[in-house]
């Protein structure tokens, strides 16, 4: 049986697959018009349950939600909080990791923090700066 959803999910999926970075519940809501603040939690919590998109708890004070897609890590800046997406698939290794064990990968999520290259440019700047007026 094919799982049901909602014309307002179905919504929830298009401004996550149109803009195809990580989004605040409020980040979506601002995109729609029309539909209230509960409804688009009720829509993300319906398609996370689906498995077509997935709940981040990194980087930012709210959560951030995405399409599910291959296999990625998650780099977070520690200046100023963008959550990029880096190409890797680290599932086979902890797949066989994790069957020795006994349990069943279904997905793996890595993240890796750090300064991204505008924050990291930034900051070679005012160094330089301040090196240059001392």
């Amino acid at each position: 049986m094919k799982a049901r959803i909602s014309p307002q999910a179905q919504m929830v999926l298009g401004i996550l697959s149109q803009r195809c970075c990580h989004l605040t519940a409020e980040e979506i809501l601002d995109s729609l018009d029309g539909i209230g603040a509960a409804t688009v939690y009720r829509a993300l919590e319906r398609l996370t349950e689906l498995g077509l998109v997935r709940k981040l708890s990194i980087g930012r004070k709210s959560a951030v939600y995405e399409l599910a897609r291959g296999n990625h890590l998650h780099f977070v800046c520690r200046q100023c909080g963008e959550v990029y997406d880096i190409p890797a698939d680290f599932c086979g290794m902890v797949c066989e990791a994790a069957k020795c064990c006994g349990h069943q990968t279904q997905w793996v999520e890595v993240t890796a923090h750090g300064l991204c290259k505008g924050c990291r440019q930034s900051s070679l700047q005012a160094e330089s700066a301040t090196a240059s007026n001392s």
